[in-house]
This record gives C-alpha cells, structure tokens and sequence, in this order.
C-alpha cells in the first residue's frame, strides 16, 4: 500500500531524480512492476484532490498528472476498507490503515510521521521508501 505522499512525490518527480527522491522512485516502481497497488475510492479521492491542485503545475502539467491518476486507477486493486477506528493521530491516515489491514498488505509506503508512528495494522508493517526497498531485497 502506497500512501498518498509516496504517489504525489513520484507523480511530480522531474527527468533527474535528486538522491533524497531515489527512493520514492523506486518504490512505486517496484510496487507497480510488481502489480500490487492497492486502493480504494477515498484513497484515490484524495490523490486526485492533492495531485490536481494549481500549485503544482510548475512541477508537471495538469494533462501529465491526470495521465497518472488514470494509470493508477487503472492498476490498483480496489479494496473495500476495514472498519477499523481510529488508530492515528490525523483521522485522515485511517483510510490507508483500513485499506491495508482488508487487504492483508505486507507493507503501507509512507513519509508521514503521524501514519509512521502507528508502526503495524495487523501484519502490515508501516515503512519509510528506504526501509520498504531493504525488505524486498532482502525477501522479507
């Protein structure tokens, strides 16, 4: 599971990706080549409200991110969430957390510190990129 973070950062990456972002990139291409990216309508609700915002089309063009929301879309499996309660500190992170725990996710991909500290749902691991990419090389 991808959190919303993750996509937005890759969505938005430029032809050179700088070192701190190297990670991001590989994760979601991972995820992808894999066929693992998961979803649900909320999650790829809200990717949609962040991805379409104006700000960010210094950064890429509104046709390019909406190419890759329809991508997205079009490779995530749809999950109906768990009901879960609340788990997080920001009642908003919750969705990743159902969707992942329904699911039965190896791992939820974050940068967030509020979802990164609930650590577990069930037997999904919450990881940072660097952390998720050590596990899939390592085969754990």
């Amino acid at each position: 599971m991808l959190d919303t973070n993750i996509l937005v950062a890759y969505a938005l990456l430029g032809e050179k990706v700088v070192r701190r972002n190297m990670a991001v990139r590989d994760c979601v291409e991972a995820v992808r080549a894999r066929g693992e990216m998961l979803a649900s309508a909320a999650t790829l609700a809200e990717l949609r409200a962040v991805l379409m915002r104006p700000d960010f089309d210094r950064y890429k063009p509104a046709a390019e991110r909406e190419a890759f929301l329809t991508a997205v879309a079009a490779e995530a499996r749809l999950v109906a969430p768990a009901p879960i309660g609340r788990l997080c500190r920001d009642p908003e992170d919750d969705m990743f957390l159902a969707v992942a725990l329904a699911a039965d996710a190896d791992w939820l991909v974050t940068v967030d510190q509020q979802l990164l500290s609930v650590r577990s749902v069930g037997r999904t691991r919450v990881l940072r990129p660097e952390r998720f990419l050590e596990r899939i090389v390592d085969g754990l």
